[in-house]
Parts: C-alpha cells; structure tokens; sequence
C-alpha cells in the first residue's frame, strides 16, 4: 500500500536530540523507513514533525465531571496518547474503560485512584476526606480485573482533596503499588503530607506531578541550588511531572528550578473541565518551558518518550519516530515572536491524518 511522507519540515528526534531536516515516512500505520515510488508527498516546510504528543497527566472520563474528550482535545493539540491520572477508582474503573478507553480514537493508559470513587471536582468535597473509600483490597481487585489498562496508582496526598487524610491515603497508596508491582504518582499540594512526607516514600519510578506547584509552601531552590531531598529523591530515581492544570504549576517556581539547571522529567497538561481555558493543551505548557530557556529536543523528549517511558509504552514503539514504531506523530508550529509557542497544524494517529489546522 502506498503512504504519505512528510517531507520539508525539521524532524526533532526526542532519541537522539536532534533537530534536522528530514523525511517521516508513514504507511500501513507505521513509522517507514523510506519512501516509495507511490508515496504522497505533504509539504511541512517551516514547520517541525515530532512524534505524536504523549501527555502524562490529563483527566479524560468522559462523563465524569472532570473529564474531557480525548478525541475532541487530543488531536487538536498534537497529542495522540493521554494518560488519565486517577479519574477512576475501583467502584468506577469498569465503566471509565467501556465508556471512554475502549471508545476513544487517542490512545489512552491509566492510573488508577486509590479512592473507589475516583478524582472528584473540585466543587465538592475531596475523595480522600471519607477513609472508607480509600479501600486498598478494592483497588487491588480492580488492578486485577484490568491489569492490561492500568499503569499505575494514582493518590492527590492534599489538603484540599484530603484534610488530615493525607498520609494515610498515601501510605495506603504506597501499599497497594508495592503489591502490585506498579508505580505510584502523588498530586502535590497543600499539606499535610508534605514535600518531605511525600519524597520519603517515593522510590525509582515513582512520579511527583504537579512538581512546581507553588501551593506546598516548599521552594525546590535556596540561593540558586535546588534543595537537598529534592536532589536525592532524583537521585534515588524519583521522577518529576509538570502536571500544569489550573493551579498546579508556578512559573517563578519553574523559573528557580531551571535556572538552577533542574528540569523535570516529564512535561504534562493536567487538562480537565475546568483547566481547559486556563492551559488551553499540552502545546501551551511546552512553550512556557521554551520561554524559560529550555531547548526544542529537550522540552520534546518530555512530552513524548519520556512520558512513554513512564507509562510503560516506549516498548511499543510509542513516543518514537523509528521504523517500525506505530505512526503516530505531531507536526507543529513554532515561533518566538514576541513570545514562544507552538501549536499543533497536524496530527497522524496510527496513519491516519486525524488534524489538520490549515491546508498543507
């Protein structure tokens, strides 16, 4: 069968870091290692083709009062795969994956809430403040049940979501990880469950987003150099999410942090009903890191392998523009003039021309 090349464009590879003119060649929904006699040739000259946008923190049940619709968001914004990060507990799992992972166009993972009813609005009252829903035998049940869609655990340890809960829920949540073998993301916020609290029981895989919020009351930097359990929690293979959303992300924090030569590991959204019109999409938060400073690969490589990485899925070729990796890829528009940003003018989900801003 014949496939289409995405020809004149810069190709930033997040593999190699590199940032060079060159050819994507899609076909039979897979990543080509050269073009064919009968290839269509669109022309992305001035633009950049990166592979398809992965955003690790977004909240995509549909239905639920969060949620937003992966194949109304996603595309638009270069994005092909979004992970949901705690949206559904074991009493809802079931239906989040019948109604919206099994419906949907994007490819979506999951974490699972350690609360059964899930991530809750922030109209109403946290799902961490009732203990009996943070039920460690019933999210292991459903970890069971739907092992194929679930990556990892997912627990918001703040006050906000938790009241004097929030150690609990976290030891909670660190326990049912252990036992299943899975990595452990923690929502930083308002303590208890302090940054301390929170970095002591995190081990290598582990995930803390919304890692420049500015609502701990704990900066990551002092006099130009980032703190010391930071540091060590990096060291020990902690890993260190964006998690932008609407109150999750401080720029000076950022600022600091970079400045003091710490990035994080992933880049991410944390795109629900009600962040949508503050961070408008993962494009919107790679160009704040542009504007800190950080280059094109680097701030790439955090939204795509690295992310792909975290949720299991770099093996299948997710994240990658090698032959062979599923055809999922983002060609984007970027400027620095008067500001940077980037916005998505084309989006390809396993071959498919699934975006398209402009004609092209």
């Amino acid at each position: 069968m014949t496939g289409f090349v995405l020809r004149g464009g810069l190709v930033c590879d997040p593999e190699t870091g590199t940032l060079a003119p060159g050819d994507v060649v899609v076909r039979d929904g897979r990543i080509a290692g050269t073009a064919g006699p009968g290839d269509r040739v669109v022309d992305v000259s001035g633009l950049v083709v990166t592979p398809g946008l992965v955003d690790l923190h977004t909240h995509v049940f549909v239905g639920q009062d969060l949620g937003v619709d992966p194949d109304v968001l996603g595309p638009p914004s270069g994005v092909t795969t979004m992970v949901d990060t705690g949206s559904a507990g074991a009493h809802l799992f079931g239906a989040f994956v019948r109604g919206t992972v099994e419906q949907a166009r994007t490819r979506i993972g999951a974490f699972i809430n350690i609360s059964t009813v899930g991530t809750t609005s922030i109209l109403l009252s946290g799902e961490l403040k009732t203990l009996p829903y943070v039920d460690p035998a019933a999210c292991r049940a459903a970890i069971a049940e739907h092992r194929e869609r679930i990556i990892g655990v997912k627990v918001r340890a703040s006050a906000d979501v938790a009241g004097d809960n929030g150690v609990v829920a976290l030891d909670r949540a660190r326990e049912v990880a252990d036992a299943e073998g899975l990595p452990l993301m923690v929502h930083l916020g308002p303590p208890p469950a302090s940054l301390a609290d929170i970095l002591a029981r995190l081990g290598p895989g582990d995930v803390l987003t919304h890692c420049f919020t500015g609502l701990s009351g704990t900066p990551y930097t002092e006099r130009g150099r980032v703190v010391d359990l930071v540091c060590e929690a990096r060291q020990r293979g902690v890993l260190f999410d964006v998690g932008h959303g609407m109150c999750g992300f401080d720029l000076e924090q950022a600022r600091a942090a970079v400045g003091a030569g710490f990035l994080p590991d992933t880049i991410s959204s944390d795109l629900h009903t009600y962040s949508r019109d503050i961070v408008g999409g993962l494009p919107d938060v790679m160009a704040k890191f542009l504007g800190l400073g950080v280059a094109l690969p680097e701030v790439v490589r955090r939204t795509t392998v690295a992310p792909a990485r975290v949720a299991g899925l770099d093996g299948a070729g997710v994240g990658t523009l090698r032959a062979g990796a599923p055809a999922d890829v983002a060609v984007l528009r970027v400027t620095e003039d008067p500001a940077p940003a980037v916005s998505a003018v084309l989006t390809v989900r396993a071959g498919e021309i699934v975006y398209r801003a402009e004609p092209i």
